[in-house]
């Protein structure tokens, strides 16, 4: 070969060795590459082929049952069936969408709307209707191959079969809001959009017992997601069943008589443990109006309903307790030596002027000479003025706060309010030093002015004054059982310190109490039950909106108390007025067959008129 062929042939045979190098790289690419997908990376693309054809399905755990204390149901579960729509069917599948809206009587729109806000927010489905009826389940089941993405699941609705009894104290339930959305999908207990919560009441204050643990379901879908069947299961494990110390049928009775009245609060304790045998707040609602989400035009209604119907008068409202505060003022009185039981101060004569200004008493005629058992039997506001400047605005504040005026009971039921016992250091900054008078002592005295009490804590005072100088901590809570009915957290009552307080000062302070219902002067005597001793007070507070207030204490049996009863009725007018309602209460308890009083206003010959 001659030299140069030997040159020409040389560029050829050099491209021929660097194409044959080339391609010998790129086969051993894809070797290594075949090699990684089908051998080291194979348990991986495995699980993401496991992932096209199961779902993970969340099974949300049934809440808790709330019963009374003989376990009949306040709040209940009743079968219901969501249909939910995966957010990825708005692009996938627009016909799925306007099929759906057809089956749901909703426009197109407004589906469209919910499942865009869904996908902009990240979330996986969105619920299209949490109840739906039987006739629409149906019909759905029959398409579901049709309508990929959708998923119907049966879930446990809750519900409130006594309606508007005990309204205020069970609460209600809503869908958590987005501050409250957990995202820990391996929590069993976490929430998640859609999910309920307590939002008052119980339901609120038992929460974390009431609401129980998720389980999760794996089921099988095809590659239009249709579901095919269910592989692997997991169960929900349901929420601790709440029972109450509430007596259902005693709550009722209380209920309706308040109702009948139109608008106040009532609660009877057992004196002994502070359990809740009954309470009532009207106007009152229906929470079941208010599960999971509540319509625009309905919330509307009620919070400007002028009866304030969301409002729990039990416990959150703040009234001066009027006469029924002075059993406290006679006790202080004794207990410091300014009086006893024989203590007669200027005789009333239906007033007292103070300056230029006569301080009326309710009874314009007068009562004349009474002691201090007749000033609670009579309620003289005569006598307590001068008692209440006898003592002085402190002394008077630390025998209220002793017996738990003031401030929080302590009870389970939420958001209480502690109200308001003034002493000279409030009015001070109130009023200025110096630019307050006595004449407001003896506004407080009569337990008007600028006192202000809950419901709640009068029962408590009664209850007090009943057995002996305890202060029980008022429970609605008993227990909380498990589903199999055994007793996961056991009832613990609390009776609380004993005041240190005289038994003959205690002693008359409750002949007082007892002679307001069994004394010839009695301001109650026309609602004393038949060989049946109970005590109580009557209580009148003065209201510049409109018609008086009216009050009623008490504890039953008179000798050996049981249960205590505090009743206010906003407009009520006079004490002596509502004081039926604790008759009534006292022999349904008690199941005494007496004879009821009428419903309504009653003369003063009946029973006084304070």
């Amino acid at each position: 070969m001659s030299p140069w062929n030997a040159r020409s042939e040389a560029p050829g045979q050099g491209r021929a060795r660097r194409i044959i190098a080339l391609s010998g790289v790129l086969f051993l690419i894809l070797v290594l590459r075949l090699f990684h997908i089908q051998v080291l990376s194979s348990g991986g693309y495995l699980r993401l082929s496991l992932d096209n054809q199961f779902r993970e399905l969340r099974i949300a755990a049934p809440r808790g049952l709330i019963l009374d204390r003989n376990g009949r149901e306040l709040a209940k579960n009743l079968a219901a069936c969501e249909a939910s729509l995966a957010t990825r069917t708005l692009d996938r599948h627009p016909q799925v969408v306007k099929e759906l809206a057809a089956h749901l009587d909703r426009p197109e729109s407004d589906l469209r709307t919910l499942l865009e806000r869904a996908r902009e927010e990240g979330r996986p489905r969105v619920t299209l209707d949490k109840d739906l009826d039987k006739e629409r389940v149906l019909a759905l089941e029959e398409r579901m191959t049709e309508l990929p993405g959708l998923r119907l699941q049966d879930w446990a609705r809750r519900s409130y079969p006594r309606d508007e009894l005990a309204a205020h104290l069970l609460g209600y339930v809503g869908e958590v809001r987005e501050e409250e959305v957990q995202h820990d999908r391996r929590d069993p207990r976490a929430y998640r959009p859609g999910d309920l919560i307590g939002r008052s009441g119980v339901e609120n204050t038992y929460e974390n017992f009431l609401r129980g643990a998720d389980g999760k379901e794996m089921i099988l879908v095809n590659a239009r997601g249709t579901h095919l069947e269910t592989v692997q299961l997991l169960p929900p494990e349901p929420g601790h069943d709440v029972v109450l110390t509430l007596d259902l049928h005693l709550t009722a009775q209380l209920d309706s008589a308040l109702a009948f009245w139109g608008a106040g609060a009532g609660l009877v304790m057992n004196v002994h443990t502070g359990e809740i045998l009954a309470a009532a707040s009207r106007p009152a609602f229906d929470p079941n109006l208010l599960v999971g989400g509540i319509p625009e035009p309905l919330w509307r209604e009620l919070v400007t309903d002028p009866g304030k119907p969301l409002f729990n008068r039990v416990a959150k409202a703040g009234y001066a307790p009027g006469s029924t505060f002075k059993p406290l003022v006679v006790l202080k009185g004794l207990e410091e030596g300014v009086i006893r039981p024989s203590t007669r101060f200027r005789p009333c004569t239906g007033g007292l002027r103070l300056g230029r200004r006569v301080f009326h008493c309710w009874e314009h005629a007068g009562h004349g000479s009474v002691g201090a058992v007749g000033a609670v039997e009579q309620s003289c506001d005569v006598y307590m003025y001068q008692l209440g400047e006898e003592l002085g605005i402190d002394r008077i504040a630390e025998v209220s706060r002793r017996f738990g005026l003031g401030k929080s009971t302590g009870s389970d039921l939420d958001d209480e309010v502690r109200g308001l016992i003034p002493d000279t250091t409030w009015y001070d900054e109130r009023f200025g030093k110096g630019r307050w008078s006595v004449g407001h002592v003896w506004n407080v005295s009569i337990g008007q002015g600028e006192v202000l009490v809950s419901v709640l804590q009068m029962a408590r005072v009664y209850a007090a004054l009943a057995n002996g100088g305890f202060m029980p901590s008022p429970r609605l809570r008993h227990h909380l059982e498990d589903g199999a009915g055994a007793t996961v957290i056991p009832f613990s009552p609390s009776r609380g310190e004993q005041m240190q307080i005289r038994p003959a000062v205690l002693s008359t302070v409750r002949e007082g109490l007892e002679k307001v219902l069994h004394g010839r002067e009695g301001t109650a005597r026309g609602s004393a039950l038949p060989d049946f001793d109970a005590a109580g007070k009557t209580g009148t507070v003065q209201n510049p909106h409109g018609t008086e207030h009216a009050w009623f204490c008490g504890y039953a049996p008179a000798d050996d108390p049981e249960i205590a009863i505090a009743l206010m009725v906003e407009h009520g007018e006079h004490g002596s007025d509502i004081a039926p309602i604790f008759r009534h209460l006292v022999a349904t308890w008690f199941d005494l067959d007496v004879r009821p009083i009428r419903k309504g206003r009653r003369s003063e010959s009946e029973g006084g008129g304070e």
